[in-house]
């Protein structure tokens, strides 16, 4: 019941919530500690390769070659962060995470020797070591709300939010603080789900279109038009627009169809048969609204002049 109750809220701490019930559910999935839909090119063979793919793409989308200090909004397990480092030495990222439990994990990271694909309970019960880890002190974990950044006024060069802008609310506040921390021509980059075309008043409801997803989809259901509004009066100034969401949903949906078999079990010892279900009938929802064109996956790039 509070599970359902928080999926229909959706306020900051139904976020924690949902995210605490449901991270293991990814790692039944990837093996991994990343948390994102993942990016599936030609050469992806699973999810969390498909995962890490989407993470370099954001690194080059956002220019991070040319980038000192970033903030990473919303940054889950640091997995992305930890990611970024390994291909740009030049990065000091602050990663802001309202989820406390996410960032414990992830600030104790740092002291841990791990493998490649170690589960999030690995970590947990791993005990630290002494490592020589270059990376160390290259990140800064932030316990805070999106719309109330902790960072100083013009003092970073990129704000990101990797697959969490469609939890923040009010999302132009969060906008607002990222225009504030940006220093003169720094970036805004967010990689979100999004409606698309949902503001006809003479079509079906997009409740209805989305069927099942109306209810699973656990993120406020922003609209693209939206967000390019409150990207435009806030002042910045829209660079790019790439849509992948055909290099997202369907190849993520039709990896489960394709494993079911042996997934489901692994699903079914977490959570149980009727969330499988429900889960199982949400993904062949998402493939067909996406075939359809009713959602797909942005990296948008905004410039503060």
């Amino acid at each position: 019941m509070e599970i359902a109750l928080s999926t229909f809220r959706r306020n900051e701490n139904d976020v924690v919530n949902l995210y605490n019930t449901f991270s293991n559910l990814m790692q039944i999935l990837t093996e991994g500690y990343m948390l994102n839909f993942g990016f599936w090119g030609n050469r992806i063979m699973n999810p969390l390769e498909a995962q890490y793919a989407l993470s370099s793409c954001i690194g080059e989308f956002a220019s991070l070659n040319n980038a000192n200090k970033i903030v990473d909004v919303g940054s889950g397990y640091s997995a992305p962060a930890m990611h970024w480092l390994s291909q740009y030495n030049n990065l000091e990222i602050y990663c802001i995470n309202i989820n406390f439990h996410q960032l414990k994990i992830a600030a104790d990271y740092s002291n841990f020797q791990l493998k490649d694909q170690n589960s999030i309970k690995d970590m947990e019960e791993s005990k630290p070591i002494t490592t020589r880890d270059s990376n160390k002190n290259k990140i800064l974990h932030l316990n805070s709300t999106s719309t109330m950044l902790p960072i100083k006024n013009n003092s970073v060069d990129r704000v990101i939010a990797f697959e969490s802008a469609q939890h923040f609310r009010p999302l132009i506040q969060f906008i607002k603080e990222s225009w504030r921390v940006l220093k003169q021509s720094g970036l805004l980059v967010i990689a979100m789900p999004v409606i698309i075309n949902s503001n006809n008043k003479f079509s079906v409801p997009m409740s209805i279109k989305l069927g099942i997803l109306s209810v699973t989809w656990a993120s406020e259901h922003y609209n693209l038009d939206y967000i390019k509004s409150k990207i435009n009066t806030s002042g910045f100034t829209l660079k790019e627009i790439r849509f992948i969401g055909s290099n997202v949903y369907k190849p993520l949906a039709d990896y489960y169809i394709d494993n079911r078999f042996k997934l489901k079990d692994r699903v079914i010892k977490e959570y149980s048969k009727l969330f499988e279900i429900i889960f199982y009938r949400s993904l062949l929802k998402m493939k067909n609204v996406s075939d359809h064109g009713l959602i797909d996956y942005i990296i948008l790039i905004a410039l503060k002049p």
